[in-house]
């Protein structure tokens, strides 16, 4: 270091779990840490390496699979030059890097697992100048500073994802002694670039019975949604039993998703016995062109002739184009349980349309959500969906009621649309009703003009909403997506690729949300899984009915059906937790102490909610996040929970005089931190 141009030789060292093929780097806050772009993060060197783990906590002991251990307790270390006297902000992250070919193509980053606690490492030059010896002498461990350890699993940079799935009752064998038996399953990825370049007969000699070569740059995970691996897990030889109703997912993450290709191998499972292989099917890439589709492959025995078939389910996970998403700060597994219950306003003021206590405003209104934060709505709760011309829209249902008048008659028809196939302007010109109204008697309504002002009325565009609503009130997100219900009745059809659909409500949310605090759902438990991995800094909820087969048919996803399979589910997706329909926790109030043991948040929906005796026992239990109607009627005061919060710790500040009285937290440059903490 020399005074004159305050210029400092910083030591970042850390020691960190890794993999083969892994390295550790380090993001901050200026050109030289990468301003939190990992593509520009620095790449540290190995210092040193031990066979095994590194010292953790009690919690991250209980994700580990019972596998053999294959990582290294390395201590990673480099010299970074920063320059002047202010603060430097940085973190660290695991991941694999593929340099490019090209000088006009970035390298390709695969985002391991990075620190998330919210407020950031800091580097002081003022701290550092008292004892630089003490201070490059030390070793940080990965993920643990403040007194806190936050690591997260990386999102989807610039590789996409594979989830493979078998459930329920998949497997037909054709020969009565097969039927009957269990079955071990492994999958492995192959390789397709190869095909082209194969001589005949070579791929028998060289691969065995794979048609083309395993993919050794790809590794397949394997999970199960019960008790028995949950977590994503090394595969052994014999591959993973599958049992009869369960519900099994096999992952792997790759650059070049349409080369990649899988071979599933099917064992005898019995008692004391080494499994048998039986046989073996292949899910090729040409299989893979849809983002999700079930397809029936036969499986071929040992003999070479085909002996039974099984559904596999997949889902292609890919990253957004062009969405630029920084390490600066992430919210997608942080809660304050220590928080009270949060009060958040169905559809804004509620619903309009079908449930008691209606709301004297229209829902899903810009009027309708900032009137609840008026009344100190925590969050709002609006569902998302996209018009024919690709805009994210607010509204609840599928359809709408357009009013037609008949050839012959001058009365005046409601038919049924989809929403989906109506331009965001048809839908905000045209006169629209809820699509109950085709079945209602009650017609007095249908020739009177609605004229009521912009703000009250339907399909205001997210972006719209997301500019005129307090920032001070959280949005809980609901994305909208058709599903298949038991009884065989779709919601909707040919809607949306899933993959565009999320990137286009994602773009938007990225783009326009600020400082809000923001948290998605969805019913649809893939779409939970796309919005996880293709973000970094929101939270995630799947909204499921539970148990309840009364007030609403159920759904055809077994993870949809009950709040176990739910907790399962939230677990290996990483979710922060679960919207659990209120009937059912009532019918078992034992469940929402299971979801906390399983460290997930628990926000709840439902017309028995509109009670302020239910609201009261859900408090007590514990629930994070209660949503309702008529937020008006049933909370005291005109303030949310946030900004009480933001309140006192500005006066506390102001009293310590770190804080002017003529600044907000809000107002704080982002590199103070503090602004993090208000908004967690």
């Amino acid at each position: 270091m020399t005074m004159m141009s305050v210029t400092f030789e910083v030591m970042f060292r850390v020691e960190a779990e890794v993999e083969s093929g892994e390295v550790v780097c380090v993001v901050g806050d200026c050109d030289r840490l990468g301003n939190w772009d990992p593509h520009h993060a620095v790449v540290l060197s190995r210092e040193s390496s031990s066979p095994g783990q590194c010292r953790k906590n009690n919690q991250q002991m209980e994700n580990r699979c019972d596998k053999e251990d294959r990582k290294t307790c390395d201590v990673w270390r480099k010299k970074v030059k920063l320059c002047g006297m202010k603060n430097y902000n940085y973190r660290y992250f695991v991941c694999q890097i593929i340099e490019s070919d090209s000088e006009s193509t970035e390298r390709t980053v695969k985002v391991i697992r990075w620190e998330t606690n919210i407020l950031p490492r800091v580097f002081s030059p003022a701290d550092y100048m008292k004892d630089p010896g003490k201070y490059d002498a030390e070793i940080m461990k990965f993920g643990e500073y403040g007194g806190k350890n936050h690591v997260t699993k990386g999102w989807l940079t610039d590789q996409s994802e594979i989830h493979i799935r078998i459930h329920g009752n998949p497997i037909r064998m054709w020969k009565p002694k097969y039927r009957k038996q269990t079955y071990r399953i492994k999958c492995t990825p192959l390789d397709q670039r190869y095909k082209d370049h194969l001589d005949e007969d070579e791929e028998e000699d060289e691969w065995g019975t794979h048609v083309s070569p395993p993919s050794t740059f790809t590794k397949v995970l394997v999970s199960t949604l019960d008790e028995r691996q949950i977590n994503h897990c090394v595969q052994s030889e014999s591959g993973t039993i599958f049992e009869t109703g369960s519900y099994m997912i096999f992952t792997a993450e790759t650059t070049e998703p349409e080369s990649l290709g899988f071979q599933f191998d099917f064992y005898v499972n019995q008692e004391g016995v080494t499994p048998k292989h039986i046989g073996y099917c292949y899910l090729l890439p040409v299989d893979l062109k849809k983002s999700n589709d079930t397809k029936t492959v036969p499986i071929t025995g040992l003999n070479h002739k085909p002996i039974g078939q099984i559904d596999l389910d997949y889902l292609t996970v890919k990253p957004v184009p062009g969405l630029d998403l920084k390490m600066d700060v992430s919210y997608q597994n942080y809660w304050k349980f220590e928080r009270k219950s949060l009060d958040v306003g169905h559809r804004g003021m509620g619903s309009s349309y079908k449930h008691k206590k209606l709301a004297a405003v229209r829902e899903n209104t810009v009027q309708s959500l900032q009137d609840a934060a008026n009344h100190g709505a925590d969050y709002v709760e609006f569902d998302v969906q996209l018009s024919r011309d690709m805009i994210p829209v607010i509204y609840h249902d599928f359809h709408v009621a357009i009013t037609y008048r008949k050839k012959k008659r001058e009365e005046l028809e409601f038919y049924q649309a989809s929403v989906k196939d109506l331009k965001l302007s048809e839908l905000q010109s045209m006169k629209l009703a809820h699509a109950s109204r085709i079945s209602d008697n009650d017609r007095d309504d249908i020739h009177e003009d609605d004229i009521d002002p912009t703000d009250l009325q339907p399909f205001p565009a997210l972006e719209r909403v997301f500019e005129a609503v307090n920032p001070a009130t959280g949005f809980n997100v609901e994305i909208k997506y058709p599903q298949e219900k038991v009884n065989g009745e779709f919601e909707e059809i040919n809607f949306y690729d899933r993959n565009k659909y999320v990137d286009i409500i994602l773009r938007v949310v990225m783009r326009t949300a600020g400082h809000r605090r923001v948290v998605f759902s969805s019913f649809d438990p893939d779409i939970c899984i796309l919005v996880q991995r293709k973000q970094n800094k929101y939270p995630t909820l799947l909204l499921t009915n539970g148990e309840d087969v009364e007030k609403y048919v159920p759904y055809m996803d077994l993870r949809t059906r009950s709040i176990d399979m739910a907790i399962y589910f939230a677990t290996f997706s990483n979710l922060l937790g679960i919207d659990v329909l209120t009937s059912t926790l009532f019918r078992n109030m034992n469940k929402i102490e299971k979801v906390k043991e399983a460290k997930l948040v628990l926000f709840c929906w439902g017309e028995d909610n509109n009670d302020s005796n239910a609201i009261n026992t859900l408090k007590q239990k514990g629930v994070d996040g209660i949503i309702y109607d008529r937020i008006d009627f049933f909370k005291s005061g005109d303030k949310s929970v946030f900004q009480v919060e933001q309140e006192q710790t500005e006066r506390i500040l102001m009293s310590a005089g770190l804080l002017s009285p003529t600044d907000t937290l809000q107002n704080l440059e982002p590199s103070s931190g503090l602004e993090n903490e208000v908004n967690s």
